[in-house]
């Protein structure tokens, strides 16, 4: 009977040591921990919209809370000065235009000058030709005795008076030449001037265009520091800005991981939300499960934590006219990493 007893004991002994390595079979791996962190949410795009010239607000369009597409007009400026601008730069390229005009009408007519001094000095050629034809015939008359000296002495005359013609001729059509090529310097520099016209009338039409200040893309108005009469400008960089607009269809949530945990954590872990309405029914953009999107591999200096994010799709809600999760609510969120 006692050797029954001692292997029994014995036996049970046994299954007792075995139950917890049973256990540990059954159980989690070891090399997966679950790491529970703090999370904030913001919206993935946010911009400041501020001034890029000096003006008085004339219309604020859209107030906070408000929904707005990209492109919409947000404040329109009152800035008279570039609309003068604009009106003063649009009157000198029409002055330009006109001496452009004026300078090729110019060089039409320096160009006719100049075919009408050719013109004239063909014609002195032809009668050089002439002349001198004359003179040398009345040469070999003079010595046969047929004509008389006076006849010959006329037409060497004649020759060279044609002569004389025919080098003012060429004068003539050297300035005329000269003329022309003036000309043309001044339809090219007209021209520059024109160039010169249009890219002033662009520049104040882009500085004119300035007076409406639009959204860069699809958000919220989330917050409003202006209204009309009052007088901003480009040089206001460390006051309010005009407008704050945040895209919250998708969101950003902001995990700080502390430097123990640092090293566990990388791109593509699962993450589960925790405290936040509706966290089950969360989804990544575009549907899925939510997961680590980047990891910044670095630990801040002062807190001595490294930030990590994710991206999670946010629902607006038609009837209510709210969004499930709001830009800057906090909650924590746990990270399953490997």
């Amino acid at each position: 009977m006692s050797s029954i007893i001692r292997t029994s004991c014995v036996c049970l002994v046994s299954l007792l040591w075995l139950c917890p390595l049973a256990d540990l079979a059954r159980g989690q791996d070891p090399e997966i921990k679950i790491v529970r962190l703090p999370i904030t949410l913001e919206g993935d795009l946010r911009t400041e919209l501020r001034a890029r010239i000096e003006g008085y607000v004339a219309i604020v369009h859209g107030d906070i809370g408000e929904r707005v597409t990209k492109g919409k007009v947000l404040v329109t400026l009152d800035a008279p000065e570039l609309e003068a601008t604009v009106q003063r730069r649009k009157r000198m390229l029409s002055q330009a235009n006109a001496n452009l005009s004026v300078s090729k009408g110019m060089i039409e007519i320096a160009k006719a000058k100049l075919s009408q001094a050719q013109s004239a000095r063909q014609e002195q050629q032809a009668l050089l030709n002439l002349k001198v034809s004359i003179r040398d015939r009345y040469n070999i008359l003079v010595d046969g005795g047929a004509v008389q000296r006076e006849m010959l002495d006329e037409a060497i005359f004649a020759v060279s008076a044609v002569t004389a013609a025919i080098g003012k001729a060429d004068a003539d059509i050297a300035a005329a030449q000269a003329d022309v090529g003036a000309a043309i310097n001044q339809a090219e520099f007209a021209e520059s001037g024109i160039e010169v016209a249009k890219a002033e009338l662009s520049h104040a039409a882009a500085q004119e265009q300035l007076r409406q200040i639009k959204a860069p893309f699809d958000g919220i108005i989330t917050e409003r520091s202006v209204d009309p009469g009052q007088l901003v400008s480009p040089g206001n960089v460390n006051g309010k800005p005009l407008l704050v607009i945040e895209h919250v269809d998708v969101m950003r949530g902001v995990l700080t991981v502390p430097a123990d945990d640092a090293a566990l954590v990388r791109q593509g872990d699962s993450v589960k939300l925790i405290g936040f309405p509706g966290a089950d029914e969360v989804t990544a953009p575009g549907g899925g499960p939510l997961k680590v999107s980047r990891v910044s591999q670095t630990l801040d200096m002062k807190t001595r934590t490294m930030r990590v994010e994710i991206d999670l799709q946010n629902v607006f809600d038609e009837k209510t006219g709210r969004y499930q999760f709001l830009s800057g609510q906090y909650g924590s969120a746990s990270v399953t990493t490997r």
